[in-house]
């Protein structure tokens, strides 16, 4: 093995482990970003769960309201019959 063999050798091997950092900085970046892109996804999920939620207590309030007033109603009326 030649001298210009050991200097390209070595060259690469400094080459390769000045990369190093940069290239794991890189993987643990786009680790990153996936896992912030899944967990966007998952909010908008939650967001959606949520939303159906809420629309569905609103429907239950509005028809536990028209029952109260109903029941209201049917109470005057049997008062009002009873005298």
């Amino acid at each position: 093995m030649g001298l210009a063999t050991l200097n390209m050798e070595t060259d690469i091997a400094t080459l390769i482990s000045l990369l190093a950092a940069p290239l794991a900085a890189g993987a643990a970046y786009g680790g990153v970003r996936v896992g912030m892109n899944g967990m966007k996804q998952s909010m908008i999920q939650i967001e959606r769960i949520v939303n159906r939620l809420d629309n569905k207590v609103d429907s239950h309030g509005e028809r536990l309201a028209a029952v109260e007033t109903e029941t209201e109603n049917l109470k005057e009326r049997i008062t009002d019959v009873r005298r």
